[in-house]
């Protein structure tokens, strides 16, 4: 019985994605180290129930800046572009599940590159049921 009531308990959080968020949480708040916790918290959920419901960017604790940080350590000798290999281990130090994506063949340009990133990062921190 009680294995039953822990594997539905399972369940329930992945289908709905809980780990994702308070994953997701408790890097902003760490992040951002507000006075009042509590309230950043609330804020948080706010923003992500409306960025929900008007297809705004979700919060996420990578910006424009960061990604073109990641995509110059990832081309150090400042060729213009990057691997498939290299942004599949991109997605994976940012903490996206790689499991569903298909690695790219070619090169990478950093507009590419940023371009992609956003639309998984915004999957990775819309942490809700689609």
């Amino acid at each position: 019985m009680a294995a039953v009531r822990k594997m539905e308990a399972e369940k329930y959080l992945q289908e709905n994605r809980i780990p994702e968020l308070v994953n997701n949480l408790t890097s902003l708040l760490l992040y951002h180290r507000p006075e009042r916790p509590r309230e950043f918290l609330i804020k948080q959920l706010e923003n992500l129930k409306y960025a929900r419901l008007s297809d705004v960017d979700y919060p996420c604790l990578f910006d424009d800046s960061n990604l073109d940080a990641i995509f110059g350590i990832l081309d150090p000798a400042g060729q213009g572009y990057i691997t498939g290999t290299q942004y599949m281990e991109a997605l994976k130090t940012l903490g996206i599940d790689i499991t569903n994506v298909e690695e790219p063949g070619g090169r990478i340009t950093l507009e590419l590159f940023k371009h992609s990133m956003r639309i998984q990062l915004k999957s990775a921190c819309a942490t809700f049921k689609s």
